[in-house]
């Protein structure tokens, strides 16, 4: 008799375990991850390539946009970090806790033609499910450099990641109620040569860019993880105005904020 006893006493003891362990692994629900009042600021610590820098964005003012005011981001000085770039000068909205963006969303890729202009492009869902494709934008320019005519087919999507009941970033600072989101931009780019007749794609299609961003609820954006890499095909010996390959990897924490 006591034996069962005790074996109940281990299982109830495990099932209270277990269910410890689920609900630390559940966040609640995130309607606010970037509070959108003017005058609110994040600073961040950016690493590119090797070297460090800050970056500075805030709320500066209103912008009405077909009839829908967005909040309207900029940054203190020219920035180094993807986040704060695609973000600058840039208008967001909140539509039942969706972000949606609109502007021209510069990447930072150098020299590669390509228009990321934007309207309300989703780049936060609350309640989309891990994998979850949240927008898409397609497009392609043709455009001659030095003589040779370029032409760049381009997608940039966002991608619903995983929830985190608690997340620490790289500098041990941690954050409840967090959500991630991966941005990717695919390319690809085929040029026509003077005096061979035959368009020779230099770069088959592949995702150059992936960034994954961690919003925290009721904070903003705590830590951006983005990495950027291609190389060209053989160019048998002849030089293209275009950068022959890229690597870059860069971290983008949150420092100092302030919100309302």
């Amino acid at each position: 008799m006591r034996k069962n006893h005790y074996l109940l006493l281990l299982f109830s003891l495990f099932v209270i375990s277990c269910s410890n362990d689920d609900d630390s692994n559940t966040p609640s629900e995130i309607n606010n991850a970037i509070p959108l009042t003017i005058g609110n600021y994040w600073v961040y610590d950016v690493s590119v390539a090797g070297t460090t820098g800050r970056d500075s964005l805030y709320i500066a003012d209103d912008t009405i946009i077909n009839n829908l005011t967005y909040k309207r981001f900029k940054t203190e000085s020219f920035p180094i970090g993807f986040y704060s770039m695609a973000l600058n000068n840039n208008a967001i909205r909140n539509a039942d806790g969706k972000l949606l963006l609109s502007g021209g969303i510069d990447t930072g890729i150098p020299e590669i033609p390509i228009d990321l202009t934007v309207s309300d492009f989703v780049v936060f869902d609350p309640n989309a499910a891990t994998g979850t494709v949240l927008s898409t934008f397609n497009g392609q320019n043709q455009q001659e450099i030095e003589g040779f005519e370029i032409s760049v087919s381009y997608s940039l999507t966002t991608e619903a990641g995983e929830s985190y009941a608690s997340y620490t970033t790289p500098d041990g600072q941690s954050y409840n109620n967090v959500k991630a989101v991966a941005v990717k931009l695919s390319l690809k780019v085929v040029v026509s040569i003077p005096d061979i007749p035959i368009p020779y794609t230099i770069l088959p299609t592949q995702d150059v860019l992936i960034s994954t961003q961690y919003y925290a609820n009721g904070i903003g954006m705590v830590h951006t993880v983005t990495d950027m890499q291609y190389e060209l095909a053989d160019t048998f010996g002849i030089e293209l105005p275009l950068p022959q390959s890229l690597e870059e990897h860069q971290e983008e924490i949150l420092s100092v904020y302030n919100v309302e």
